[in-house]
């Protein structure tokens, strides 16, 4: 996303079905549906992504407000994250890479 959105609204979906929306001044890239991120210590997942999409001169279009809709990860999930996210384990015969 790019500075120029006026609004970019973070909203948590709470496993009780409440909602807690925060309004972000930026957020850097684009978030992708299933992307991981962390809030403080807490892993989190995008679940949606909307934008808000208007046209202006010349058939340019830009992004106006954009919400991003996204809920913590459960036990388990963060079990599987850290696995993934741990250091590969290396056999005897494997050798570091060396360009």
């Amino acid at each position: 996303m790019t500075a120029d959105i006026d609004r970019i609204t973070l909203v948590i979906l709470n496993d009780d079905g409440t909602r807690e929306k925060f309004a972000l001044r930026s957020w850097v890239g684009i978030p992708r549906k299933g992307e991981l991120f962390w809030l403080g210590d807490d892993p989190h997942v995008v679940v949606e992504v909307e934008y808000a999409v208007i046209e202006g001169l010349f058939g340019a279009k830009s992004i106006e407000a954009a919400g991003v809709y996204v809920r913590r990860l459960s036990t388990e999930e963060q079990t599987a994250v850290a696995r993934r996210l741990a250091g590969p384990v290396k056999g005897t015969d494997e050798r570091g890479f060396r360009p």
